[in-house]
C-alpha cells in the first residue's frame, strides 16, 4: 500500500521568504483572485500547499506582457533625438 507524501504547508511569513514578496503584494493578488487558494483551518488560520505555490509559479510568465522591451530606435530617429536634444528646432 502507497502512502501520499504529506503537503508540506506555508503560512503567510513563510510565502514572503519563499517568494520574495511583501505580505501587502501576496493580500492583493489574492483579493484579485490571481495567486493560489489557500486551506482555512479554525481560528481563521490560513496555510497554503507548498505545491499549489510552485505550480503557480512556475506557470508565471518570464517576461513583462504589459511593457514589452522597445525595439532600438532607427539611425534617423537616434540623429534627430541628439539635434533636439541640443536645442534645434524640428523644422529646420
Amino acid at each position: 500500500m502507497e502512502h501520499d507524501e504529506p503537503a508540506v504547508l506555508m503560512t503567510t511569513d513563510d510565502l514572503v521568504r519563499h517568494l520574495r514578496m511583501s505580505r501587502v503584494t501576496i493580500w492583493r493578488r489574492r483579493a484579485a483572485g490571481s495567486f493560489p487558494k489557500p486551506c482555512k483551518f479554525p481560528g481563521g488560520q490560513l496555510r497554503w500547499k507548498r505545491n499549489d505555490i510552485d505550480n503557480w509559479v512556475a506557470k508565471l510568465p518570464t517576461h513583462d506582457p504589459v511593457a514589452p522591451v522597445p525595439p532600438p530606435p532607427s539611425p534617423l530617429e537616434s540623429v534627430l533625438f541628439r539635434l533636439n536634444r541640443c536645442g534645434i528646432p524640428k523644422g529646420c
